[in-house]
């Protein structure tokens, strides 16, 4: 080999390794969210993803529509002191009218909850019907008309001496409204639109950011899903009691059944394992981490309304109607809520049972006996197993 030779050799292999080196340099890790360009993330140990130093993560929309809730129960639990409520007022808020729920609001902003709910409730007028029965209800309640079966009005919970609003069937109103609309709004949203191929399948934008934001499409779409779950970025089980006023809606009853399911673990790892897939643009993990959030989003309702079957059951047995009442509200909302994945294990026909037989004859919790209770709670501890070991303790 001659010089001349030796130096093109030498030359190449020089070039080999500054391309290596290149090549290497591109696929670095992360431990902080921190997302660039061409850059790989480790799964950070909390909801929190940046670029450039800013942050990705944006879900105002879900916050507002959070608050409406909020605000709409605060309202209705206004009857209980005997105050007539408005089923217009309901409306406004619902539709969000002005900006600002036609006044009801606390704060101003351009989203709504009516444009966010589960289509066939609006066709049924759900909500509606709701809202008109409640402020025929609060009207019986005003005039100092008590609740009994087929009369809408007040009723007492024995263990606190106070009132709530009932329609003619036993049902509570703020239960309906509530947990009815953390179902029609947040599930629905989170199952049907945010965590669909529609929104971060594979032909979803995930390169461009969206003009005047720090995110893609499809970062922010499955931001949104974890902005109706609502819970605190670094939430985890084990969540301590100084922090719970942090929790609401869903995470609040995430927490609720957490020491027995895990679900703070459980729901908040697929939360941010999918968030990092979407950044590490992996479909295959995304798509894994989103079927964790279908099944245990389902199985949380499933839980609480195992939990309020019990709770309700007790209180039977002690003779404490109004606080059955009120705890069948809760088991009867979070049985409805079930209803919204479309990948639901329990099917319309079954929920229908719990609802309108199990939980009394046409639905009427006047009618409702321990039998009814605990076939409903024998119904979902068959269709979710994970249930079968913690049922009476739930």
């Amino acid at each position: 080999m001659n010089f001349l030779e030796g130096y093109k050799l030498k030359s190449l292999g020089t070039l080999l390794v500054v391309l290596l080196v290149a090549a290497a340099g591109c696929d670095t890790t992360s431990s902080d969210g921190e997302d660039n360009e061409n850059e790989q993330i480790e799964v950070p140990d909390t909801y929190e993803f940046t670029r450039n130093g800013e942050s990705t993560v944006a879900y105002p929309g879900q916050t507002d529509r959070l608050d409406m809730v909020e605000e709409m129960k605060a309202y209705i639990s206004t009857a209980h002191q005997g105050e007539v409520i408005s089923e217009q007022a309901l409306l406004d808020m619902f539709e969000n009218k002005d900006g600002n729920g036609g006044g009801h609001f606390s704060f101003t902003s351009d989203r709504d909850l009516k444009s966010k709910t589960f289509a066939p409730d609006l066709d049924n007028n759900l909500f509606e019907g709701f809202f008109a029965d409640a402020e025929a209800a609060s009207e019986n309640g005003s005039a100092g008309i008590r609740a009994q079966n087929g009369v809408a009005g007040l009723l007492e919970r024995e263990d606190s001496g106070s009132d709530i609003l009932v329609d003619e069937k036993g049902r509570e109103f703020t239960q309906l409204v509530e947990k009815g609309l953390m179902g029609a709004v947040f599930y629905n949203q989170i199952f049907n639109v945010y965590l669909t191929d529609e929104r971060i399948g594979p032909n979803v934008e995930n390169e461009e950011l969206r003009e005047g934001t720090n995110y893609t499409d499809k970062e922010h779409h499955f931001d949104e899903a974890y902005g109706y779950f609502d819970a605190p970025v670094d939430f985890y089980s084990d969540w301590p009691d100084a922090r719970t006023d942090e929790l609401r809606f869903w995470s609040k009853y995430s927490n609720g059944s957490d020491p027995l399911l895990g679900f703070n673990d459980t729901i908040m790892d697929a939360f941010i394992r999918g968030r990092t897939a979407i950044v590490n643009d992996n479909q295959t993990e995304l798509d894994e981490q989103v079927q964790v959030l279908y099944e245990n989003l389902e199985l949380l309702s499933a839980a609480t309304a195992v939990h309020y079957i019990n709770s309700t059951l007790q209180h039977l047995n002690n003779s404490n109607q109004g606080e059955a009442f009120h705890a069948l509200s809760e088991a009867w909302a979070f049985v409805n809520a079930l209803k919204y994945s479309p990948q639901r294990v329990i099917s319309t026909d079954q929920i229908d049972q719990i609802l309108n037989s199990d939980f009394g004859e046409n639905g009427n919790f006047w009618n409702v006996k321990s039998s009814g209770l605990n076939n409903a709670k024998a119904t979902l501890v068959d269709l979710y197993p994970d249930l079968e070991p913690v049922q009476d303790q739930l």
